[in-house]
């Protein structure tokens, strides 16, 4: 395969990248997240991979946007919003974002190795963002620390884990194939 050369994103394309990665990760969670494990805070979210994905085929700028302001919205329109949202949330949602973006590229994901790499990474963002998010809904009398901990493990954290790879390998090679993964931010 060609080396791939990745462009930055000029401020219009990443402003029209993010918006588009937000709203979709904004209403992914939204439709997909009915069923309540702590309710009126954890829903179990089936496309928690979104900022991830967007995060590697968009670069670390754009996941951590779809992330956080997607995630910002869903909480918003899903009647979810808390004091927390605005700090805890949209930093540990949007590093599910980040963090894949920067330690994988679109064009590893047309191999096994590389979508293991962009699993596992993903998985440790969502670590990460996990006990951030906790911190927040236990600030905000929203759920004790260790009980979010746990609910948002089970809740988003078997999502990354197998959804991060099977979207990746499933749009990659066609998005690499018509040159529309050029830019990265």
């Amino acid at each position: 395969m060609e080396m791939i050369v990745y462009e930055k994103l000029d401020l219009t394309r990443f402003i029209a990248y993010a918006a588009m990665a937000s709203a979709v990760t904004a209403v992914g969670f939204l439709l997909t997240a009915p069923i309540p494990l702590i309710p009126g805070a954890i829903h179990w979210r089936v496309l928690a991979f979104l900022p991830c994905v967007f995060g590697v085929l968009l670069g670390p700028a754009t996941g951590f946007v779809a992330g956080a302001v997607g995630n910002t919205l869903w909480a918003l329109l899903g009647g979810y919003f808390n004091a927390a949202t605005p700090i805890f949330d949209l930093v540990g949602v949007g590093l599910t974002g980040l963090i894949p973006g920067l330690f994988v590229k679109p064009h590893e994901c047309l191999e096994k190795r590389g979508l293991a790499k962009a699993a596992v990474v993903s998985l440790v963002s969502g670590v990460i963002m996990v006990p951030i998010v906790a911190v927040g809904f236990d600030w905000v009398g929203v759920a004790p620390f260790w009980p979010a901990v746990y609910m948002l493990a089970l809740s988003d954290l078997p999502p990354i884990l197998i959804g991060t790879p099977i979207a990746l390998a499933a749009v990659t090679p066609t998005l690499l194939r018509r040159g529309m993964l050029r830019w990265r931010l």
